[in-house]
């Protein structure tokens, strides 16, 4: 079981980690959970010289199981994203995409359900001064590093890359049955008071650990 972002991150916060990444990056198309590892690609400004060959090539290997991270976007002039990509990427077998800058084609989205998380929509494609810098390196995106290969999980509420030195999927999980605890006991009667002993026993488990 995969539990929702919102526990991921709040546990994260917690601990005083981070890993969130929405905001700022919002959802263009939403879907149920999916937990996939990262394979990151860098644009960079400037024609460079394959543009953005290396990531149409990137499309056409087995990504199974991956999540396409594609940061520094915001330096096209537009979307560095949209439909013809998207196709790509799901006959490769990938999980998602986000995208730091802007995606287009979002209508297409829908109907072909691959999660898309990006900072907005454009109209105008990435145009030429724009290249792609490194593939499977480190890339950041809010603050957040990301590498390739890290876990991230994306879900209705929301995207987290999962740091690499700790395990927070099992206290995620408790978190997020201690808050469906405290829903069902409000749903029977109980004062807030009493329902939120279920979620300020797990935080005060957590924070102790």
């Amino acid at each position: 079981m995969v539990p929702p972002t919102t526990a991921i991150a709040d546990v994260l916060q917690l601990r005083g980690e981070r890993g969130w990444l929405s905001p700022p990056l919002r959802p263009i198309y939403r879907a149920q959970a999916v937990l996939g590892a990262a394979t990151t690609v860098r644009l960079a400004s400037g024609p460079g010289e394959d543009g953005m060959k290396p990531l149409h090539r990137l499309l056409d290997e087995d990504l199974d199981g991956r999540i396409i991270v594609l940061a520094g976007a915001q330096h096209a002039a537009g979307a560095s994203w949209g439909e013809i990509l998207t196709r790509a990427a799901l006959a490769s077998g990938a999980f998602g995409v986000l995208v730091e800058g802007g995606v287009r084609d979002t209508d297409a989205f829908r109907d072909l359900e691959l999660p898309v998380w990006a900072l907005y929509e454009a109209t105008v494609g990435p145009g030429p001064d724009v290249h792609v810098a490194a593939i499977g390196e480190p890339v950041e995106i809010a603050g957040v590093t990301v590498h390739d290969g890290t876990h991230i999980v994306m879900d209705w509420n929301g995207v987290v890359a999962l740091p690499r030195s700790t395990d927070v999927l099992n206290d995620a999980c408790a978190y997020a049955d201690a808050e469906e605890n405290v829903v069902v006991a409000l749903r029977d009667g109980s004062t807030l008071a009493e329902a939120y002993r279920y979620k300020a026993d797990v935080v005060a488990k957590i924070l102790h650990s």
